[in-house]
């Protein structure tokens, strides 16, 4: 899948890879994989930044996230 370079910027950062660590530490689970399938851009809010939020609100929230990821539903080619 193709990345644009401002959403791989944020997933690539240190603090994503940290919220990811700490999901997985507390959850005993991964985070689900980003894709634009589940998180579409907002708005001039990058795709990233929706996932990064969605992760943070998952930890503050103190509860796992679980969605039925669309991103294998449809065929785009």
């Amino acid at each position: 899948m193709y990345v644009a370079r401002v959403d791989s910027q944020i997933l690539k950062s240190e603090e994503v890879h940290n919220l990811l660590d700490q999901y997985e530490e507390k959850f005993n689970e991964r985070f689900i994989a980003f894709n634009y399938a589940d998180f579409d851009r907002q708005g001039d809010k990058p795709a990233a930044q929706i996932y990064k939020e969605t992760l943070q609100e998952a930890l503050e929230k103190n509860t796992p996230y679980h969605i039925e990821s669309k991103r294998c539903s449809f065929f785009d080619h």
